[in-house]
């Protein structure tokens, strides 16, 4: 399974608890009132999930957008 915005648009999408429709790669994480703590942890988790790799908190909170998400899955998971 190749690992990018559109295979991850669901849970990414759960993960903020907002509609898949209404993210984009660039929907930004800082700022939105949806990245709270709860958010962060859950990404975490998503990043786990997708690439075996365990990551901090610390590495979340540099997340400026959705799509640096995905780019850090892939970066991870070495797509």
């Amino acid at each position: 399974m190749q690992l990018n915005f559109e295979s991850l648009r669901t849970h990414i999408a759960k993960t903020l608890d907002i509609n898949p429709n209404e993210l984009e790669p660039f929907t930004t994480l800082n700022g939105n009132e949806k990245w709270d703590s709860f958010a962060m942890l859950s990404a975490v988790a998503l990043v786990t999930e997708y690439t075996g790799k365990q990551i901090t908190l610390q590495d979340i909170v540099k997340l400026k957008t959705v799509s640096d998400l995905v780019d850090l899955v892939q970066k991870l998971k070495g797509n």
